[in-house]
């Protein structure tokens, strides 16, 4: 595959790459120290021996986070922490501010601190999306590679998306996500304009691609590597034998749930069918909805060792989304043999087609979402070769396959 952005060579050059938490398992620092092109990765908080050494002074839940911010093939010379920014953010949380308003309040400072690392290193900037503004407008006496790695389709895509199925579904928007309380244009800019200052852009699926070239993108400068996942041990011959679908993920408006929901209500699924939702946060109207109709329940979370058990009952898994810059859950939920059904604005239609256990439907169209859900009630129960088929899907998607495809990009 050929390098993205202008042709320089990178070959024994570093980047410093940016991004809060533990953002894709730190996969995309883990390529890069693969083969000793990771500079620094600029984080909020890192297990690093420093952070152990006083982890007991930290209330546990704190303790418990930041243990779990480690991954192996990282080295923790690497990592900078803005513990400031970490302790803040907590700080507004508790004080009520809504967490979209907390980030982009702070994720300038990811970018801040990721210019001054690639002034005092003369290295290259892999940054992704939330925190690239400040760093790919800053000067420099050398002249980087600015990399942008664009995990969320456009928001302008999102917002006409979500605006359109408001009017058509009033009473299901995200009431949890407080998504309409930053006013400040420079914060709004910074989140939809970091494309136009990048030399080469990796995104996780071709819809997040589709939404730049839609915003004015040259595609030409855009590569798709989509995620991988960790496999599972393989799971057991048997099918499920009655049609239990299964939901994981947030319980708002933009994963489709209120779709999902009419949808169930609609079709003649047989009185045996059952729909269990994995959501630790549910929109209100969502939560009045499923609470309507039989046969479903609603679960506030769950272990992992729970979610498995999960996926190995259930016959499919069913996540409508809108708008998905890739949506992780499905490779996890394929990896557990449990095959999948969502929509086109997602990474599905990168990862395979109904033979491969992936099965689509029109995002917000509730009729065919229905339609869908009667044949694949009929189609999956007692099916064991199209779990086979899942589980064969996800194999094709490993990490390494990840880590090898982005660090392909660079060269």
């Amino acid at each position: 595959m050929a390098g993205l952005g202008t042709g320089r060579s990178i070959v024994n050059q570093r980047f410093v790459c940016a991004f809060r938490g533990a953002r894709d398992r730190y996969q995309a620092a883990i390529a890069l120290a693969e083969c000793e092109r990771l500079e620094t990765l600029i984080t909020d908080a890192y297990a690093t021996p420093g952070a152990r050494a006083v982890l007991r002074w930290l209330p546990l839940p704190m303790r418990q986070t930041i243990l779990d911010r480690h991954a192996d093939g990282l080295p923790a010379d690497r990592v900078q922490c803005l513990w400031d920014v970490a302790m803040i953010e907590q700080l507004r949380h508790r004080l009520g501010f809504s967490p979209r308003s907390t980030w982009l309040k702070l994720d300038v400072r990811f970018g801040e601190a990721a210019a001054a690392e690639a002034r005092r290193t003369q290295a290259h900037l892999l940054m992704y999306s939330p925190y690239a503004w400040e760093a790919f407008t800053a000067a420099y006496a050398h002249q980087p590679r600015r990399v942008l790695f664009q995990y969320h389709p456009h928001p302008a895509l999102e917002e006409r998306v979500l605006a359109d199925d408001r009017r058509r579904f009033p009473g299901f928007g995200e009431s949890f996500a407080e998504s309409s309380d930053v006013q400040d244009d420079h914060l709004l800019k910074r989140e939809r304009e970091s494309w136009r200052h990048a030399d080469a852009i990796i995104c996780s699926s071709n819809f997040t691609k589709q939404s730049l070239v839609e915003a004015g993108c040259d595609p030409s400068i855009c590569r798709i590597v989509p995620y991988g996942v960790d496999l599972p041990a393989p799971p057991g011959a048997g099918a499920p034998p009655a049609f239990d679908a299964l939901f994981v993920g947030s319980g708002g408006q933009r994963k489709g749930l209120h779709h999902l929901l009419l949808a169930w209500q609609r079709a003649s699924l047989g009185k045996n069918a059952r729909l269990t939702l994995v959501c630790r946060v549910i929109d209100d109207g969502i939560r009045s909805l499923a609470a309507s109709i039989s046969g479903v329940e609603i679960r506030n979370g769950a272990t992992a060792q729970e979610l498995d058990a999960l996926y190995a009952r259930s016959t499919v898994f069913v996540m409508p989304s809108m708008v998905e810059g890739f949506g992780h859950v499905y490779l996890e939920a394929l990896a557990r043999g449990c095959p999948v059904l969502g929509t086109r604005n997602s990474a599905l239609p990168d990862l395979g087609e109904e033979h491969d256990g992936i099965f689509l439907t029109p995002a917000a169209d509730v009729d065919q979402l229905t339609v869908t859900l009667e044949r694949l009630s009929k189609q999956l129960p007692g099916n064991p070769s199209i779990r086979a088929a899942a589980r064969r899907t996800a194999e094709r998607f490993p990490w390494s396959r990840f880590r090898a495809e982005l660090r392909s990009t660079l060269q």
